[in-house]
C-alpha cells in the first residue's frame, strides 16, 4: 500500500547548492537522503515533495553549510498482509518467480504459482503447466496476494515479501481476464435461461 507521510527534519544545505533557490536546494538534499531509504515503520520511501523550508538557517562553527528546519511529504510503499498487488516478473529461477512491485521485488515460490503441477523449462526460463500448458516467464504481468512481510531492522536491508498466485482471480493477468470472461459468459447464459 502506498502511504503519504508529513515529515519534519533539519537539513544541511552545502555551499555547492547556494547558487539555487532554497526550496530547490532543500528538495535535492531531501531526495538524496530519503528516496530509497527503508524504515521498518514507514516502509520504502519512494518520493519527496511539497518541500517547505525555513529561510532562516544556522551556521555551525567549522562548517560552511547552513542548517534549516524543513517540512515535507514523503510517498512510501509499505507492504500489507493480504493486499492484492500487480507487478512484472523480472526473474524466473527454477524455485520461483521474482516480481517487481515498483520500489521493491517480491517472491512467489513455485508451489504458490498455480494449483496445477508445473515443469520448469531451463532454456526458456519459464514455468509451464503440465495440463493446461499455461506459461509464466520473464516480462509477464501478474496479480498476487501478499502472504508474508519481513521488514528489516537495518535501513540498509530490503523488505522481504512473499506472494501467492493460487487463489481465485490471481495469477498471470491474462489468466485473470480469461476467468472474468468465463464468469461473464456463464452469467449471460444463466440470465438467458431465466428469461425463457
Amino acid at each position: 500500500m502506498y502511504v503519504v507521510y508529513r515529515v519534519r527534519d533539519i537539513i544541511r544545505i552545502p555551499p555547492s547548492l547556494f547558487n539555487m533557490p532554497l526550496e530547490e536546494a532543500a528538495r535535492r538534499v531531501l531526495v538524496d537522503r530519503y528516496v530509497g531509504y527503508v524504515d521498518p515503520e514507514l516502509g520504502v520511501i519512494v518520493a519527496v515533495y511539497n518541500v517547505k523550508v525555513s529561510e532562516y538557517g544556522r551556521i555551525l562553527p567549522g562548517d560552511g553549510a547552513t542548517y534549516h528546519e524543513s517540512e515535507f511529504d514523503v510517498l512510501a510503499y509499505k507492504p500489507v498482509l493480504k493486499e492484492v498487488v500487480e507487478g512484472v516478473v523480472v526473474n524466473v529461477p527454477d524455485f520461483g518467480l521474482f516480481v517487481n512491485l515498483g520500489p521493491i521485488d517480491a517472491f512467489v515460490h513455485r508451489t504458490q504459482i498455480t494449483d496445477e503441477e508445473l515443469r520448469y523449462d531451463d532454456q526458456r526460463r519459464a514455468f509451464i503447466g503440465v495440463k493446461t500448458g499455461r506459461v509464466v516467464e520473464k516480462g509477464d504481468e501478474v496479480r498476487a496476494r501478499v502472504i508474508a512481510v519481513s521488514m528489516p531492522t537495518e535501513p540498509s536491508q530490503k523488505p522481504r515479501i512473499q506472494l501467492t498466485m493460487r487463489q481465485p482471480m490471481l495469477g498471470k493477468v491474462e489468466w485473470v481476464r480469461e476467468e472474468v470472461r468465463r464468469i461473464e459468459e456463464a452469467r449471460r447464459r444463466a440470465e438467458e435461461a431465466r428469461a425463457r
